[in-house]
């Protein structure tokens, strides 16, 4: 039989006393049983009892937070080392406090379980596994055991726990407070000491409104270390339940800052790509903190600078999938993605590249797209994904398509894919470096449409062919035979120096063929070639009708002609069929009047010009001059003998007279001076002739001719001195007259 004897007070009256004794003293000290219950009158007190000789063991015990209760071998004085404890715990403790006498550990299925059991010695055995007194040193080695047993250490952690607003209520809170006291004050001042302090005090003061002072100075302490921390410290934050902490927001909003003002170090991604990853899943993290850091990238992606946008493209080089998420959570806008274009790496795993690629496609950002594609595929193959996602109008991204290419590449890609796009982009580098189009096929389309490209950015670019002439003149071959020919190539090259046609074997083929400006510019050049050339020497090759009337009209020729020597202008005059003769005349009156000396060849080459001209005005000046004295034309006389006078021919001994080449010189001069025939102005009479002895028939030439033969045959009078004195007197300056006047050889024949 057992006998229980019970004493029932209640609860909250018995925790706010200190001093357990007075109750105990009502418990019976032998066993019997009362005839009745009743209630007691007792007189509480709050004297603290002096410590039993195993208090601090007790204490150290139960500030262990094992699991099971602390284990007093024997049950002598248990009462006392009760009354003791009870003393100097504090309300909440005492709330939950429970003891008793045990057999063993099956014994305690009370709520709660017992604290602190007294059990036999012989039952030792029974609680092996289990805190025993008898195996704990007296000495108060923890801030939590001083706090239980009333030593002087203890007060700090009765008032840090009043500082927080921590009430234990367990004994297993004690270690927990003392850690969170030790992490405030002795341990060093780091995040996670920090971090864990937070958590501790979460634990041990859930109401905000507790310890608002502690919980504020370590939110404080908090936020100055989140000012160097790193992104692994702040991933200690992502569980972190701060309900009890009045302030905690102020926590959140600096870590957002954290996050936006972050130059994100690449020695931090692994941590960062996790904050990520448990920023996007729910489950992963608390809902502020996910806010925070979301909130914080949304802020660093709108802040000028790479910083952010290198990240994000290692970011997602280590975790491909993070990219959908990260660009959600950036928001990004036409300047992040500018400085994500000028970030971009040069190579990216394809993976990783797919994703990007997949959303600037989906988003038209071609200038995105075009960086992306160039990280995974090769240059003609990120081209051609650049063209399909760009409207045909747009090249915006198709160079940063092809960065990493060479221009080597480019061009060669070009004429591969043969996308207009493609060859205008191409055609800048091949502008810049003609040499690039060396080794192209110019006998294709695509060939010759990437040359006019390079030609409309430098027209330099005509070098750029192996044999640039060949080239362009295949162009115009196929121009002269109808297949097509790239639009603006001849116009582009009509401005180079391949524009002079002279080599060109159809080039009197092509002028119909062409536009007039084209025309006028090939012209042009031409016509500037051949005499550039012809100043060198003789004309280099025989112009065709335009070319012919296309060099007369140049405004260079006249330049060009007083600059040259006289065999050179004979030789262009001579290719030159419609050569106007006056102009001929001025060229040489200017020549001879800055005194340029003519070979006897080039005279004659001038004669033989005349003749073959039938320019009588300049056998006449070349006639004069040698009457002025020029001796020098005389080779040029006598190459256009057959149209000079016979007079001339006599006087200036150009050649030798016949008899009757004299008297038809004389007959010549006669007819001209007296066109009526001899008896015009009575000449015959007053020569001493008979008018009755003339012809009166025929034109005055005929007369003459007849008149003449009479004197010639000395058929009557006049005779021929007296004839041409009679003249002489009718016209006295006239030199031809004196010239048959004065020659005696003559006048004595008759």
């Amino acid at each position: 039989m057992v006998l229980s004897h019970a004493l029932i007070v209640p609860l909250n009256d018995l925790v706010s006393v200190s001093d357990l004794r007075p109750l105990l003293a009502w418990l019976m000290a032998r066993p019997h049983a009362p005839l009745a219950i009743t209630p007691l009158e007792v007189e509480l007190g709050n004297d603290i009892p002096p410590a039993a000789t195993d208090l601090p063991a007790a204490a150290a015990a139960l500030a262990q937070r094992s699991a099971g209760p602390a284990v007093r071998l024997g049950h002598q004085d248990f009462d006392d080392l009760v009354v003791s404890l009870w003393a100097r715990l504090w309300p909440a403790l005492r709330r939950n406090f429970a003891f008793r006498l045990s057999f063993g550990p099956s014994d305690l299925v009370e709520t709660p379980t017992p604290a602190l059991v007294c059990t036999p010695h012989a039952l030792v055995a029974r609680w092996r596994g289990h805190q025993r007194l008898d195996t704990v040193s007296p000495a108060p080695g923890s801030l939590a055991a001083a706090a239980l047993t009333g030593h002087e250490q203890g007060t700090l952690l009765r008032s840090f726990a009043d500082e927080i607003g921590a009430e234990a209520t367990a004994f297993s809170e004690l270690p927990l407070l003392e850690q969170a006291y030790r992490l405030t004050t002795d341990t060093p001042d780091t995040i996670d000491n920090t971090i864990t302090a937070v958590r501790l005090v979460q634990r041990l003061s859930p109401e905000p409104s507790h310890g608002t002072n502690g919980k504020a100075k370590l939110l404080q302490r908090l936020l100055h270390q989140l000012e160097t921390a790193t992104a692994g410290d702040v991933l200690t934050l992502r569980n972190l339940d701060m309900q009890g902490f009045e302030h905690a927001q102020a926590v959140w909003t600096h870590l957002e800052t954290w996050t936006g003002d972050n130059t994100f170090p690449p020695a931090q991604d692994t941590s960062f790509t996790t904050m990520i990853q448990d920023a996007i899943h729910t489950s992963k993290s608390t809902r502020q903190w996910r806010e925070a850091v979301l909130g914080g990238l949304r802020k660093a992606a709108g802040t000028p600078g790479p910083a952010f946008a290198r990240a994000v493209w290692r970011w997602v080089a280590a975790d491909p999938e993070l990219t959908r998420p990260l660009w959600t959570a950036a928001r990004p806008d036409h300047a992040l993605v500018g400085r994500l274009v000028e970030a971009a790496p040069r190579m990216l795993p394809l993976r990783a590249a797919q994703h990007m690629i997949d959303i600037a496609r989906e988003e038209r950002f071609p200038r995105l797209h075009g960086a992306a594609v160039s990280t995974a595929f090769p240059p003609c193959e990120a081209a051609r994904l650049q063209l399909t996602a760009e409207p045909h109008s747009v090249a915006d991204g198709l160079e940063l398509a092809l960065r990493n290419a060479t221009p080597e590449e480019i061009v060669r890609c070009s004429v591969d894919i043969g996308d207009a796009r493609m060859i205008d982009l191409a055609g800048n580098y091949a502008a810049r470096t003609p040499v690039l189009l060396a080794d192209l096929d110019f006998s294709t389309q695509t060939v010759q449409t990437l040359w006019t490209a390079s030609l409309k950015y430098d027209l330099n670019a005509w070098q750029g062919p192996a044999n640039p002439q060949a080239a362009f003149h295949a162009a115009l071959t196929d121009l002269i035979d109808g297949r097509p020919v790239q639009d603006g190539l001849i116009r582009c090259l009509s401005r180079t120096p391949l524009a002079d046609l002279g080599a060109f074997p159809r080039r009197s083929e092509v002028w119909a063929k062409l536009s007039s400006l084209d025309l006028d510019a090939l012209t042009r050049a031409t016509v500037h070639g051949w005499l550039e050339k012809a100043c060198t020497g003789l004309p280099p090759f025989r112009l065709e009708p335009h070319l012919q009337t296309a060099v007369l009209r140049s405004p260079e020729l006249d330049s060009q002609l007083s600059r040259m020597e006289a065999g050179e202008v004979v030789g262009i005059v001579t290719a030159l069929p419609t050569f106007d003769e006056y102009r001929f005349r001025r060229w040489l009156r200017a020549a001879l009047s800055h005194g340029q000396r003519i070979p006897p060849s080039t005279w004659e080459a001038i004669g033989d010009l005349a003749l073959d001209r039938h320019w009588k005005h300049t056998a006449d000046e070349l006639t004069g001059m040698l009457r002025q004295g020029r001796d020098d034309v005389r080779p040029a006389l006598r190459a256009c003998l057959p149209m000079i006078g016979l007079l001339d021919r006599w006087r200036l001994k150009l050649s030798a007279i016949s008899p009757a080449e004299r008297w038809k010189a004389l007959e010549d001069l006669a007819a001209e001076l007296y066109p009526a025939g001899p008896n015009d102005q009575e000449l015959w009479e007053r020569a001493g002739g008979r008018t009755a002895d003339l012809d009166q028939r025929g034109s005055g030439r005929t007369r003459w001719h007849q008149a003449l033969q009479r004197i010639e045959h000395g058929i009557g009078n006049p005779h021929l001195k007296q004839l041409l004195n009679e003249m002489r007197n009718d016209y006295p300056a006239n030199q031809p007259l004196r010239f048959f006047a004065d020659n005696q050889e003559f006048t004595n024949e008759r």
